[in-house]
């Protein structure tokens, strides 16, 4: 495959730059959302809580009042299932909401933020990641393979958070027939460290390979729960650090993301590639 042009020298001449400025217009929707958006989904939320005790003072209160049979079969399925029921509703589509509202705001950020440019042990930042996620794997019984795997450059946070959604990923779509594995390697090619992350999960059709990277897209909304936004801030981070991401699959034959970020370069020695 083709690899990305590399423009001679991005990084350093970018360290101090101020690349998060917004324009006017997405200034004021982040304020919209914020305030304007999640305001009124606060309400809601406190609503419910206060409607789930009122029910519950409601409850004790028949259960100790006397009243005929006739009454308390029309009042005891509205305290006890109709409202109760009603505020669940509520509730969960106030909590759908805000968990959309955050996810919009973190992917606009991720343009709002400074690259902080260095060089990166991603064998080391790799461990960190698989130490925070050892519970779940180990819950769903995948069995993790990482070769040696090549420096880069890059900001810390925003390329381990790129990994780290690859890797959860993978694990939220394995095929439940068979035990998950997932396997990491590394190269360097062309200027770039080349990074690729293979599963044997349930695949992906070749018609959905270019609409995984857009926001709110979800692979297999009946398998597990999400936003829609992780592939995308994975692709928002890449395009940031004017690198790439690749995807190959057949439905049913798992996956590889092919992850190419900046080569590490040697700052003391006046940026020099490595090798």
């Amino acid at each position: 495959m083709d690899t990305p042009s590399r423009p001679d020298k991005p990084l350093l001449s970018q360290a101090g730059e101020t690349q998060g400025v917004l324009p006017d217009d997405m200034e004021t929707l982040m304020h919209v959302i914020s305030h304007d958006l999640r305001a009124p989904i606060v309400t809601i939320q406190g609503f419910c809580q206060e409607l789930t005790m009122a029910c519950d003072r409601l409850k004790a209160l028949f259960e100790e009042e006397a009243m005929t049979d006739a009454v308390r079969e029309h009042v005891d399925p509205l305290i006890t299932q109709d409202i109760p029921e009603a505020v669940r509703f509520i509730r969960a589509g106030a909590d759908s909401v805000n968990t959309v509202t955050s996810g919009i705001l973190r992917f606009i950020r991720l343009g709002q933020m400074d690259i902080q440019w260095e060089r990166l042990d991603v064998n080391n930042l790799m461990m960190g990641i698989v130490s925070s996620m050892e519970f779940q794997l180990k819950k769903k019984g995948v069995l993790l393979h990482i070769e040696d795997l090549p420096d880069c450059m890059g900001d810390d946070v925003l390329v381990t958070q790129v990994f780290a959604n690859l890797i959860d990923n993978a694990q939220k779509y394995l095929e439940p027939s068979r035990p998950g594995e997932i396997s990491i390697s590394g190269k360097t090619l062309n200027g770039w460290s080349v990074y690729a992350m293979t599963d044997n999960g349930i695949g992906i059709s070749p018609e959905h390979h270019a609409r995984i990277f857009q926001v709110f897209h979800r692979l297999a909304p009946q398998q597990e729960k999400g936003e829609g936004l992780g592939l995308a801030i994975v692709k928002r981070i890449i395009d940031r650090h004017q690198g790439k991401i690749e995807v190959e699959s057949l439905l049913g034959n798992g996956t590889t993301f092919r992850v190419y970020l900046p080569r590490a370069i040697d700052v003391e020695e006046g940026g020099h590639d490595e090798s």
